[in-house]
């Protein structure tokens, strides 16, 4: 290791203020960092199919992939062994009979027991709609200073489905080509709500002290209680690309913790019979497709997997 001076870009409200900090950086060049995937599911292997199937084909710097996930009974536990003999280089980690118990430990070691400084989280109902160098993005993290990275953003999000409501894009700050910051305090809706487990890439340093003092045992409360400890950081900034990298698809609701909004025509049990009649998602209709908001309604079309 070396000591360097790095430029440090700070954005702050509209006005990028430039500033020299020094820094401990590794000789390795930092194009080749890489981030972790921790990824959560519930009675929705097809959907987990499709997540990282879309992860497979879509994105390049991840580290370790690791999938907590809980099955409601021994036929979704079996669709579940599918998932995971054909995605065999992912860490899959199967809730017990105490879901509520295992939750956070689990959490905890798939985040922050590995090498890397960095993670993803997301739940099952996303698909990655488009290319994605996560290397590249820790980069612009880095030299922006940013708080987080927000895949599922940008300018084509007009609107914020769980809220039901018009949402406008908060003023951007141009950083580079097709890369944007904007500050939290600026935003609303979904621009405003800088703790989310929907593909936003954090430094794990600015996630740990939260995730182990918070009491959390679902997705949905984890997520609602980091949200609640969002005022330190609303005066931060985050980043996003032009258009928004991933999609949301609320097919339905399989957790009793939050009453979110969601399709409701197509039951958990009705897709885990699809999924046992050797079928998949078809994810190709979905690339770069121009969702108005961070989740889309959509009917699926399946395919021989």
């Amino acid at each position: 290791m070396k000591q360097k001076n790095i430029l440090l870009i700070v954005l702050a409200g509209f006005g990028i203020t430039l500033g020299i900090v020094s820094s401990t950086v590794h000789r390795k060049d930092a194009t080749e960092q890489k981030a972790d995937l921790v990824i959560f599911s519930y009675n929705r292997p097809l959907q987990l199919f499709a997540l990282l199937e879309s992860v497979e084909k879509y994105i390049i710097g991840l580290g370790e992939i690791h999938v907590i996930y809980r099955a409601g009974d021994d036929n979704y536990a079996r669709a579940y062994d599918e998932v995971c003999k054909t995605f065999s280089t992912a860490q899959f980690s199967k809730q017990g009979d105490n879901p509520a118990a295992d939750f956070k430990p689990l959490t905890l070691k798939a985040t922050f027991d590995s090498p890397s400084k960095y993670v993803l989280f997301a739940v099952d109902d996303i698909v990655v709609k488009d290319h994605i160098n996560i290397s590249k993005c820790i980069v612009a993290l880095e030299k922006t200073g940013a708080y987080g990275f927000y895949l599922r953003l940008g300018k084509n999000l007009s609107e914020c489905y769980p809220l039901r409501c018009k949402q406008s894009v908060p003023p951007l700050i141009d950083v580079e080509q097709e890369l944007f910051s904007w500050k939290f305090s600026e935003g609303s809706c979904d621009w405003a709500y800088p703790h989310t487990v929907d593909m936003t890439l954090y430094r794990k340093q600015d996630a740990k002290i939260d995730f182990q003092a918070m009491q959390y045992h679902s997705p949905n409360v984890l997520e609602g209680r980091w949200h609640g400890r969002s005022g330190k950081i609303m005066s931060r900034c985050g980043l996003c690309y032009q258009q928004s990298k991933v999609v949301n698809m609320p097919l339905n609701r399989v957790q009793s913790d939050i009453n979110n909004r969601h399709m409701r025509t197509l039951p958990p049990i009705q897709l885990l019979k699809i999924f046992n009649e050797n079928k998949k998602m078809d994810i190709n209709p979905l690339f770069c497709i121009n969702n108005k908001a961070a989740h889309m309604e959509y009917e699926p079309i399946y395919i021989e997997r």
